[in-house]
């Protein structure tokens, strides 16, 4: 690492102004800062290395460690003693050329163990030690990789002659390694040490090329449970719904969110439903074994297609692979799409004279789980949706087939090997806060310690496809998704069957108060991670859509619009179609031993390159955090102002109910850009515009 070594800039503390620097006396303002060394490049030019702990064992290695990612650096590099080729069990120190004390004081970036005397950085003046700082963790970081503020008042010695030695004689045990970075001189007495320094930036690449993402990413999921179809879109009772018995505030919301796809019947529900029982005019009764309560059959095949059509979205029907056969789901592609054979005919027959057009089909629901009814084997299921899938490519050409499957190796390798060539979707699903046999809602922050989950599994199931050659040709459907678990106690514990209190308590997946701006922001943060993805994921359904954990609760009077709702609303309404890949530097969110990015975003554009929006979610449950916008390769830079629409609250705990409707929605508001940063609110979601004249 080469260094820049004794570089005078005007106060360079001022990129941290939030973290670092209180007002500086009339007299020293006129004194710049003076950088000891910024370890930007790769040389250690006038620094001596001993031992092998200074050594970089491979490109990169710096930014890793056991936890993670290192963070708090500044600038594109720092000192890592981890990156050595033994990592912990390296030891050896980094002396800095002799220079000059000319300020009052010594200011620096210092991450690691905390051994004293072993790991941690010493200023020697006039050969003596005057000062000495020690790594880390055990002391404010809890086992975070970061590093934070730190300085030496050395007043007292300025006009002597110093050296630095950074030093790690740890060998071996967790943490035996130090990480260092930024050490410069200053008049400007820190403040907030121990903090992490990190400035929140987005920046778009200069060669960075747009992608148009699938709007299938906006898509929705509705199934037979409790209260999500009868009672919640289908309600032909209520003085609401129309001659068709479908509620018109709710086909009037979610016609406002744009829906691209919904999936239906399920869900479990799926895996002992028979399609048969709910076309024609006579429908039968059934008891569903699934969820165990009657279902009429009332709101079938033909009530579904109409209701998306109403609402503007695509239907997609998932087939039953759990108690039925593949060729009951091909039979049912028959009665949808074709006007020729029994099937077809029987539509026709129904008053239906033209087909339905069932784009859409999934071969079965959790096929992988022992809940499931039906389930399967891995080595079961691959073959079985193989032989399902030509089958419903015999009834229908133009159909697109998803299969369920999981971020795990063990099941969707085999599933790719054996139907990977005849399928067009691996359908992932994907709930975060479990709550199925308790409903105990996690609190916001540790929501928010969950909003990297979803990409991961992404970028797993990614990793699985280029493994077996079907990146590019399958693609993935997040098809069933949400921040919580549905609400069913004793579900899928068999032999036993919920009790009547067990079965009631499924009301609680209602509670307007139990979805705030957590599940707000967590909607975000995954709507993001799959615009990031977006030549992989082409598809997600949001679960559910109405009522229990859905965006839009009903009640006899009307509707309640969760923030779930509005944050859809937003992404649909105001969104480009095209994403621009973004370099994304966020301090981290802290809580217990858990991290996650503070700062989540992504940026798009029009085909025409005239209107970019930003999309970003500052995590912080209390502080309004600053974000500097690197914009320069755009047409125009970055403005003095900018337009946004924003999603927040009073507090992340805010939700809106019956009554009170209106206490968290979207907000018109005008961000003032200094430096080239804005302040985004806490607990927000916005959507900046900048203009392209």
């Amino acid at each position: 690492m080469k260094l820049r070594f004794f570089k005078v800039i005007v106060p360079v503390f001022a990129l941290f102004a939030v973290l670092l620097i209180s007002a500086a006396s009339a007299q020293n303002v006129s004194r710049p800062d003076i950088v000891v060394a910024d370890f930007e490049t790769e040389a250690l030019d006038g620094w001596k290395a001993e031992g092998e702990a200074f050594q970089l064992r491979e490109p990169g290695a710096q930014f890793r460690c056991g936890m993670g990612s290192v963070f708090g650096f500044h600038g594109k590099n720092l000192i890592s003693t981890y990156a050595a080729p033994g990592a912990d069990h390296a030891v050896g120190t980094l002396t800095s050329p002799e220079f000059k004390i000319e300020r009052k004081y010594m200011t620096f970036l210092i991450g690691g163990g905390n051994f004293p005397g072993k790991t941690g950085i010493a200023l020697y003046v006039d050969g003596q030690k005057a000062a000495e700082e020690t790594g880390l963790f055990n002391v404010s970081m809890q086992g975070h990789e970061g590093l934070a503020v730190k300085f030496w008042d050395v007043s007292e010695f300025q006009g002597k002659t110093a050296k630095l030695v950074i030093f790690d004689t740890q060998a071996g045990g967790d943490w035996g390694h130090i990480k260092a970075d930024y050490i410069c001189q200053t008049d400007f007495e820190p403040k907030n040490t121990g903090e992490i320094l990190f400035q929140n930036t987005i920046a778009c690449a200069a060669d960075a090329k747009p992608v148009e993402f699938d709007r299938l990413i906006f898509g929705h999921f509705i199934e037979h449970f409790h209260r999500l179809v009868y009672d919640g879109i289908y309600e032909p009772e209520s003085p609401l719904s129309d001659e068709n018995g479908f509620r018109k505030d709710v086909i009037e919301a979610v016609r406002d969110l744009k829906p691209s796809i919904v999936r239906w019947p399920g869900g479990c529900f799926a895996s002992a439903y028979h399609w048969m029982d709910g076309v024609g005019p006579e429908r039968k009764l059934v008891f569903d074994k699934v969820w165990r309560s009657e279902d009429p059959n009332t709101f079938g095949t033909a009530e579904f297609v109409k209701w998306c059509r109403l609402i503007g979205a695509e239907p997609y029907i998932c087939g039953n692979a759990g108690t039925g056969t593949m060729e009951e789901i091909s039979d049912w592609v028959e009665y949808c799409n074709l006007n020729i054979g029994h099937y077809g005919r029987m539509r026709q027959a129904h008053g239906f004279k033209e087909p339905f057009n069932v784009k859409y089909w999934s071969i079965g629901n959790e096929n992988w789980g022992a809940h499931e009814l039906g389930a399967k084997t891995p080595q079961e299921w691959g073959p079985w949706v193989r032989e399902a899938a030509k089958l419903l490519y015999t009834t229908d050409p133009s159909v697109k087939v998803a299969a369920p499957a999981t971020p795990s190796e063990t099941w969707t390798i085999p599933l790719l090997q054996q139907a990977g060539r005849y399928i067009d979707y691996i359908a992932i699903h994907g709930y975060y806060d479990f709550l199925a046999h308790h409903n105990n809602t996690a609190p916001y922050i540790a929501c928010m310690m969950k909003t990297q989950h979803p990409e991961n599994h992404i970028v797993r199931t990614i990793a699985m496809l280029d493994k077996t050659g079907f990146r590019g040709k399958v693609h993935i459907a997040f098809d069933e998704w949400n921040l919580r678990s549905w609400h069913h106690p004793a579900f899928g514990s068999y032999p036993r069957i919920p009790t009547p209190e067990e079965h009631a308590a499924r009301d609680k997946n209602d509670i307007n108060s139990s979805y705030t701006m957590a599940d707000g922001l967590f909607t975000a943060c995954f709507l993001n991670s799959c615009l990031r993805h977006c030549e992989d994921v082409k598809m997600a359904c949001f679960s559910p859509t109405v009522n229990g954990r859905g965006a839009i609760f009903t009640h006899p009077k009307g509707i309640v619009k969760r923030t779930t709702y509005h944050v859809y609303w937003m992404y649909a309404n105001l969104l480009e179609k095209n994403i621009l890949p973004i370099d994304l530097q966020s301090a981290p969110l802290l809580w217990e031993n858990k991290s996650t990015p503070m700062i989540d975003a992504v940026l798009s554009v029009n085909d025409e390159g005239s209107r970019y929006v930003l999309a970003v979610v500052n995590k912080d449950p209390e502080k309004a955090r600053p974000v500097t916008l690197e914009l320069s390769k755009l047409p125009n830079g970055t403005p003095a102002k900018l337009e946004a629409t924003v999603l927040s609250g009073n507090s992340p705990d805010d939700f809106n109910d019956v009554g009170a409707e209106n206490r968290v929605v979207p907000q018109k508001t005008v961000f003032e850009v200094k430096d080239g940063t804005v302040t985004l609110p806490p607990h927000s979601l916005s959507f900046i515009e900048i203009p392209v004249k």
